[in-house]
């Protein structure tokens, strides 16, 4: 073999080595390219449904007819139904004879309120609780204690209710505790708008209230009133009263008086006088009431 061949066969294994690299790179890019875009594909791009299917192993609720081993009530069930019925109707029956009269007089309802602290709860907290307790403990007797693991008390409170013959009674009871709720809520309303002055007092604008008294005057002749004024926040400026004296429903004269000052919440005692011994059955109306 001459030279000429050996430098033939030399080329020719070099170019097969390069295509061979050049085929390989080129699957291991193409390769790579798949793999990257495989992944892609597998990447989570969706929202998971919103409507997963339930399992198919949730349990159903408890219901008090699967605990229940025979009747639903016995007689000493009922009998304690029928007691805690019988008691709240007796309360009922007391709670609406104290309220009587105390929702139209604001002081009434006041004073009631302020020694009657039961009137601020309302009385179906307890009844609800009393009977949702009565009812737990007659569904544990006939189901061998199993009233908690129950979704709901209230369906055996009703049927066995019923079954006792209490149903009626029942429901006039709770509408009852309800009603009395009511009227407890409006005194306590009542007693709210309670004014800030005494019940023998008469309000004279938002700040005075004013009476008349039988009082002795500082002038032992002729005609005199007396009257008392509160002030709910004060006249520090002074006070100031008139009264038209009146005879057979005529005007024949005024008279006044005043005071320097009146703090917040005291009471101040004025007169009003009247000299004309000879004027006969007077009377005095009051016109004018201010603070300076």
């Amino acid at each position: 073999m001459n030279k000429f061949l050996y430098i033939v066969i030399g080329v020719a294994l070099l170019l097969t080595s390069c295509t061979s690299a050049t085929t390989s790179n080129s699957e291991s890019i193409e390769e790579a390219s798949v793999n990257a875009q495989t992944d892609e594909s597998v990447s989570p791009s969706e929202e998971p449904s919103e409507d997963p299917s339930p399992s198919p192993n949730t349990p159903e609720p408890t219901t008090y007819a699967d605990v229940v081993i025979g009747s639903v009530t016995t007689a000493e069930i009922c009998e304690t139904y029928s007691a805690l019925l019988e008691q709240y109707g007796e309360i009922v029956a007391k709670r609406t004879k104290s309220l009587k009269g105390k929702v139209k007089d604001p002081y009434k309802a006041a004073n009631f309120a302020k020694k009657n602290g039961w009137i601020y709860r309302d009385l179906t907290v307890g009844f609800d609780k009393d009977v949702n307790d009565s009812a737990t403990e007659a569904l544990n007797t006939v189901s061998d204690g199993k009233a908690g693991t129950v979704e709901s008390i209230e369906p055996y409170l009703n049927e066995s209710m019923q079954a006792c013959g209490l149903d009626e009674q029942f429901a006039t009871v709770k509408s009852d505790v309800s009603g009395i709720d009511k009227q407890q809520a409006s005194v306590v309303t009542s007693a709210g708008n309670k004014p800030w002055y005494p019940e023998s007092y008469n309000s004279y604008g938002a700040n005075l209230a004013w009476k008349w008294t039988d009082e002795s005057c500082g002038f032992s002749s002729g005609y005199c009133w007396t009257m008392r004024v509160k002030t709910k926040d004060g006249c520090y400026g002074g006070l100031y009263a008139e009264i038209n004296i009146e005879k057979n429903g005529t005007v024949i004269d005024f008279s006044n008086d005043s005071l320097g000052s009146l703090a917040a919440g005291k009471t101040a005692k004025l007169e009003f006088v009247h000299f004309d011994r000879g004027a006969g059955t007077l009377s005095g109306n009051l016109t004018e009431l201010n603070c300076y």
